[in-house]
């Protein structure tokens, strides 16, 4: 049985599909070309395609992007489609609607029509105690504002977490003595992680890079939420569970009430507590 898999972006999302490609045979991966080397790394993939390759032919097609690129993309393939449950998820954010969204993960599978494979995705070898920080992402309300002072509090050298639009706050938050990491790839990035024993970071595609590949993880939401879907991984995020919150579907450039609270006030004695328990 072999598979076409279309997941084009977002960095988080692609790595998400890793939980399903080892149940579907050998699988054709279609993405953007940034991520060809990350693909490259997940269970069952043979090929990795960029947009405008000729497509392989195959015994099944599923899209797991469902948007108006993958549609051209994939004409005429009759693919299974994932369900984006955008409807729902609105009305977390504008109605503050109580009831969980199904996680990208379970709606990867059903598209698919497989179960989700188990921990770890992604295979590196464990051989650290490190932590792992990641002060960056995309929307500047994913960004916890106290990872300066995180840093201050440990007694111990620390791997920071990135891309390259995070090497300036990184270098800005950085000792001396701790490894920094930003790149446009993967490569260094899961060579760092195979000396992290937990990795600290908002609602990020680096946070679900490392639960991929089996790493403890502690993630802080604040302006998501993870009953958005969004989290898919066993262990529990931080949330503070606002009645402002969640405020949009993935993040925003600035807090819509001003206070940014879901993020000020969790606090660094809470994730030094947290990072003593799960280590």
């Amino acid at each position: 049985m072999s598979t076409l898999v279309c997941r084009l972006s977002s960095f988080g999302d692609v790595v998400l599909a890793a939980g399903v490609t080892g149940a579907l045979g050998d699988v054709h991966f279609l993405t953007q070309k940034r991520w060809h080397s990350l693909v490259r790394s997940f269970p069952g993939v043979v090929g990795v395609l960029s947009p405008g390759d000729p497509l392989p032919k195959v015994d099944r097609v599923v899209d797991l992007q469902r948007s108006l690129r993958s549609r051209k993309l994939l004409f005429g393939t009759a693919p299974k489609r994932v369900d984006a449950h955008r409807a729902q998820r609105l009305g977390r954010v504008w109605l503050k609607a109580q009831s969980p969204v199904p996680t990208v993960l379970s709606r990867y599978a059903e598209a698919a029509g497989v179960a989700p494979m188990p921990l770890p995705w992604i295979s590196i070898p464990r051989r650290g105690r490190r932590l792992a920080l990641v002060p960056g992402a995309a929307h500047a309300t994913k960004r916890w504002p106290h990872f300066g002072a995180l840093r201050e509090a440990l007694g111990e050298e620390v791997t920071w977490l990135g891309g390259p639009s995070d090497a300036q706050r990184i270098a800005g938050l950085a000792k001396p003595c701790d490894l920094q990491v930003h790149e446009a790839g993967v490569a260094q990035t899961l060579l760092a992680l195979q000396d992290c024993a937990l990795v600290i970071g908002g609602d990020t595609g680096l946070l679900h890079l490392a639960a991929a590949c089996g790493l403890p993880t502690l993630a802080l939401f604040g302006p998501t939420h993870p009953k958005d879907g969004f989290w898919s991984h066993p262990d529990p995020p931080l949330h503070l569970g606002l009645a402002c919150s969640p405020c949009s579907k993935h993040g925003g450039g600035a807090c819509p009430i001003g206070d940014f609270a879901c993020m000020v006030e969790l606090g660094v004695d809470q994730i030094m507590a947290q990072i003593q328990a799960r280590r």
